[in-house]
């Protein structure tokens, strides 16, 4: 398909068919990043809570080894799929910045391909399921009841991988199009039906243990289906362009690889930090390993809310730069600096004030509620430094600006958090450990901070 040429030659940017974000005169870049930072968060939300519903369930059968299992399948899955979370961040910096130009090919040819590597790489998981289960589980010291359950979870569950990945491209693709409502909606009815079909399908159905594998396959599949419909009802006409002969286009190919690739060593990076963390957290014994881990849940809450933000930051930054509009794209990042640092704050100032309360909700256990007390002023740090790095990261990937992210971490995780990691916890113990968290944070932030300052004085605003 012939590309556009000009500027003038190309679909406006606001083309029929296409419903943008509300306009609003009072505000409108503040109003923009809250229409879409609020309805992620909510989101985000539903997701610990599905797992907590899978618990639950399980926890009402007659053996309690089925709680670890569902516990380790879980975190297996959490793993995975963050591990290949850059397919909705790689689809959001592209789609946006196409839609920023008004340039509708494009727009479905992002979503084409990024649909073509979401099916091989779902179809790759159930083909080598037993590859993965063998490398995961034999580095787990888990119970044999334990481990013959959470393998049948897994070998039952990596079975939607494809239309859970699928779904991540449709998530972002959507979110780059300005159609934030859409998979918001989708998601938490998702959610809500996998809870249903937990109940249904296990004790209705005598189904047993396997019956929550089951309803997430079912539910995955099913929300492929209605997140599908959705495309075709809302994108009338425009699966002509998810499928056509441009989404094969060699050099656009290449892009959307590279850009994933960069995103995999970050994303890897990360989680050799967060392993390496707990691994050190287990060597101190079992009461440093529980109060991490419950110190941890509040790490994750930061992350679901700043999630956000760093995906309005995505969105609007890659329209921007789709659009070439500079003062915008200015506007944009100061504002979304400022949101992410002030949720940070928030975030911190709300574990902080309600320590007593939050701790006590998940343990009654004295030592490990006292030593978690200890720790809990790195959490408040942590968040509130980290929100800097979070929003930078979407700044970045909005700009499809990766190689720049993938550098930053690789230096951040093996060049300064190891080795303070290391020298620290001989110094400090668990204190240590934790400011090793926070450097690391800190790092990520300046680390991208200052090529974004650079970037912004010049007259051709590139990150690359």
């Amino acid at each position: 398909m012939q590309k556009c040429r000009s500027r003038s030659s190309r679909i406006p940017s606001r083309p029929q068919n296409i419903q943008s974000m509300p306009e609003l005169s009072l505000s409108p870049l503040h109003r923009r990043i809250l229409w879409i930072a609020f309805p992620t968060i909510f989101m985000n939300i539903s997701v610990p809570l599905l797992g907590a519903v899978d618990t639950a369930v399980v926890g009402h059968l007659d053996a309690v080894h089925y709680v670890g299992a569902v516990g380790i399948g879980s975190l297996i899955f959490s793993v995975l799929y963050w591990g290949v979370s850059f397919l909705r961040m790689s689809v959001i910096g592209l789609a946006s910045q196409s839609h920023g130009r008004g340039d509708l090919d494009e727009c479905g040819a992002v979503l084409g391909r990024g649909l073509l590597l979401a099916l091989v790489l779902g179809l790759a998981f159930i083909a080598a399921r037993g590859l993965i289960a063998g490398a995961v589980f034999g580095l787990i010291d888990a119970t044999p009841a334990v481990q013959r359950y959470a393998e049948s979870y897994f070998a039952i569950r990596v079975l939607a991988a494809p239309a859970a990945l699928i779904g991540m491209v449709f998530t972002g693709w959507f979110y780059g199009m300005h159609r934030v409502l859409l998979p918001v909606a989708i998601q938490i009815g998702i959610n809500a039906v996998n809870m249903f079909l937990d109940i249904v399908f296990v004790f209705e159905l005598g189904m047993g243990f396997d019956g929550v594998a089951w309803a997430t396959v079912v539910t995955q599949y099913a929300g492929l289906v209605a997140t599908i419909a959705a495309f075709f009802w809302v994108f009338p006409g425009f699966w002509r362009r998810a499928f056509s002969p441009a989404v094969f286009e060699r050099r656009a190919l290449v892009r959307l690889l590279a850009l994933n690739g960069d995103l995999l060593i970050r994303t890897a990076s990360l989680l050799a930090a967060t392993f390496y963390f707990m691994a050190r957290s287990a060597a101190h014994g079992e009461l440093i390993l529980a109060a991490n881990t419950i110190l941890m849940q509040f790490r994750n809450i930061t992350a679901y809310g700043l999630d956000g933000f760093s995906t309005g930051a995505e969105v609007l930054v890659g329209g921007a730069i789709g659009s070439q509009r500079r003062d915008e794209l200015h506007g944009v990042i100061r504002l979304v600096l400022l949101w992410g640092g002030a949720a940070g704050v928030g975030f911190g100032l709300f574990y902080l004030v309600g320590q007593r309360w939050w701790l006590a909700a998940f343990t009654e256990n004295r030592e490990v509620l006292a030593l978690a007390g200890t720790f809990l002023f790195w959490v408040v740090i942590e968040a509130m430094v980290g929100s800097f790095a979070h929003i930078l990261d979407g700044i970045y990937f909005g700009a499809t600006a990766t190689r720049t992210v993938r550098n930053a971490m690789l230096i951040t995780v093996f060049a300064v958090y190891f080795p303070a990691f290391v020298v620290l916890e001989r110094i400090a113990g668990n204190h240590g450990m934790w400011a090793a968290t926070v450097i690391l944070m800190l790092t990520r932030a300046v680390s991208l901070a200052i090529p974004l300052a650079l970037a912004m004085r010049r007259p051709q605003w590139r990150l690359r």
